[in-house]
Parts: C-alpha cells; structure tokens; sequence
C-alpha cells in the first residue's frame, strides 16, 4: 500500500486509526491486504517505540492489543491474524522458546523434562528394589513340596519305640565332638529302635533345648548319612534326612517315641518309545 507523500505524525496517526478500524472494526476486511497488514505492524512498533509525555502517558496510552486477533474471512468464518500480533524486534523470546523454555505469566517456567526427572528417578527406584526383592525371595532356602502341616493330618509310616535310657542307652560315636557342641550328655542319652541301618538317639541339653540326632552306628554322629536337629522344649524337634535319590524322611521326637514320614520322589517321566 503506497503512502502519501509528506505524511506526518498527524497523519501517521490518522492513518494507524484507519488500519486498526480495518483490522479490529465490525466491518475488518484487512486479512486479504498484505501491505496493509505489514503498514499496520510497522506503525504500530513506530507508536510503541515513541515516548509519550510524562503528564498524558496514562491518559493517551492506547488500550493493550491481544497477540492473536480474530478476523472475519470472507465466507472461511473467522481466523487468528498473525500478522496483526507485534513481533519483538531481536528475536530474543523466539530464541528462548526454542530452547525448550516457555514462559508462564511472564515467568520463565522449568523446561519440560527438570519436571519430570523426578518422576523418572522415582521410577528407578521402585524398580531397583522390586529386583532386589526378587533376589532375596530367589536366594531364601525353600522348603521341599513335601514338608508335612503342623498337625500331621496323615498317620506315619514307622514308630520307633524307645529302646534304652541314660546309663542303659549305648553312646553314640562321636568322632567330631557333636555332643558336646550340642550341650549333650553322653550318658543321659535315650536311644529308640533302630531305623533300617540308622540309629536314633535324644537327649536334653545344658542349653535347655531337647536335641534328636539319627546316625549310623559304625560311623558315628556327624559322619557319613545322618541328621540332627534341636528345639525348645513347646515344640516339636524334627530332624530331616535328604535320601540320594532326592526322598526324604523325617524323624519327629514324640515323648517316649520317635515317628517316622517318608517322603518318596517322584519317578520322573519315561521318554515314549518311538
């Protein structure tokens, strides 16, 4: 749009006013005019640039202008007028958007990933102790499939009746010093029938626990197959023998007896013959 020659601050203003009313009026037909669109921003940044007397800045401070300014288009409704927005002159908040900073009631806020690092460290977190625990439940010891309830609900296979006590009872051998480890007393022990090839002996310890120790006669405690196991005097004292073949039996002290479960192993499963 060409501008008539020897305008001045009069008519510069005259002819701002005309454009705002193109721009911004009821009837704003502006959005098709590049030129008046592009006369509109220069004057505009001109008005903003020029320092309004001390006295009249309040009174002749022209109403803000939103960035975004619908316009009506012809028969397309109405549209953001970019052109319309003022621009900053050094490209200084471009430059900081685009860094990854925004702004937020003229504050600069936090880019967006500060805001979610502690999300992400949180996050870590959990997941380091989920394995952790993983590992310890991984690592724990496990009790066999076959590990009776407390209360014995099945009858068991053998009952070992007792065969001697104390001084009657014949000591155990004892290569590795286990009864006295124990807090046994070799001649207050009582000896059960024999289990197979296995002997079976308890006896109360000076540490006030009730002890069952199974072994082979000839090898003695502690030597070879054989199992022991203490208890406070309210429980039971179980003692556990792993067998080769992965069964297990389990030898539970009974007042004047010792019971007996077996716990046999699975076969496993024949390959088909094909």
């Amino acid at each position: 749009m060409d501008v008539p020659p020897g305008s001045g601050e009069f008519d510069e203003s005259n002819e701002l006013d005309r454009l705002r009313r193109r721009a911004y009026g009821p009837g704003a037909d502006i959005a098709g005019d590049a030129a008046a669109q592009a006369r509109l921003a220069e004057l505009e940044a001109a008005q903003r640039r020029q320092p309004a007397p001390i006295g009249e800045a309040a009174a002749s401070a022209p109403d803000p202008i939103p960035e975004r300014v619908p316009v009506l288009g012809s028969g397309h409704g109405s549209r953001s007028d970019s052109a319309s927005s003022p621009q900053p002159e050094d490209g200084a908040s471009a430059e900081h958007e685009s860094a990854g900073s925004k702004t937020i009631d003229g504050a600069p806020a936090a880019p967006w990933w500060r805001g979610r690092r502690w999300f992400a460290i949180l996050g870590g977190a959990i997941a380091a102790l989920a394995v952790i625990a993983a590992l310890v439940a991984w690592m724990s010891p496990r009790a066999p499939e076959y590990v009776l309830t407390p209360d014995y609900a099945f009858p068991p296979d053998f009952v070992l009746a007792l065969k001697s006590d104390s001084v009657d009872a014949d000591e155990p051998k004892d290569p590795h010093g286990t009864l006295d480890r124990l807090g046994l007393d070799a001649d207050e022990m009582r000896r059960y029938e024999d289990y197979g090839y296995l002997s079976v002996w308890s006896g109360e310890s000076r540490y006030g626990t009730t002890c069952l120790l199974v072994a082979h006669p000839v090898q003695g405690l502690n030597e070879g197959i054989g199992a022991e196991a203490c208890s406070a005097d309210d429980l039971d004292t179980i003692a556990d023998l792993m067998q080769t073949t992965g069964s297990l039996t389990r030898f539970v002290l009974k007042s004047d007896h010792v019971v007996v479960y077996e716990y046999l192993r699975a076969a496993e499963p024949s390959a088909p013959e094909g």
